[in-house]
């Protein structure tokens, strides 16, 4: 008996680990078959399109965004090395997320940046600042966490120091 009944907790809480609640019918086939699949895996495209802004450009956006000091200058430098200042570029993950416009806003981490927004300058200029907490936070790009928006802080620094 204590053996049946161990038995039967494991599979209730096996159950319950797979989402599934003990004594509640699947989901219908329809339904099934539309969950999103937690392991897709897609092919990795990046598209460059749309106008390209110089340092320049972009530090006067990020400027008039709100960043200042040395969050202007990363801010620059990130932009750059996510997008080469491409408004429209697009990174489609192997895990099926995409990178959106200047500063390559994720739309899975951050869905309320809509896809008119991601890839309007001004909009993605105010979705970085409010998703690097206003330029001291960049933790989420890829390209400072591998260290690759160094290259790209001479001409960030030269472009802010010497916006005319």
């Amino acid at each position: 008996m204590i053996e049946a009944l161990s038995r039967l907790a494991a599979i209730t809480a096996a159950s319950v680990l797979a989402g599934m609640v003990p004594g509640a019918a699947a989901p219908p086939a329809s339904v099934q078959a539309s969950a999103p699949v937690e392991h897709k895996t897609c092919k990795s495209v990046s598209k460059s399109e749309g106008d390209q802004l110089s340092a320049k450009q972009l530090a006067k956006l990020a400027k008039d965004t709100g960043f200042t000091g040395d969050g202007l200058v990363d801010a620059v430098a990130v932009a750059l090395a996510e997008s080469s200042g491409f408004t429209k570029a697009l990174l489609v993950n192997e895990n099926c997320t995409r990178d959106r416009g200047l500063w390559q806003i994720n739309d899975y981490w951050h869905p309320e940046v809509s896809e008119q927004q991601a890839f309007d300058p001004t909009e993605n200029a105010k979705a970085a600042y409010d998703i690097s907490s206003q330029g001291t936070a960049w933790d989420q790009w890829s390209t400072w966490e591998s260290g690759a928006y160094k290259d790209y802080l001479p001409d960030a620094e030269q472009a802010v120091n010497n916006p005319g």
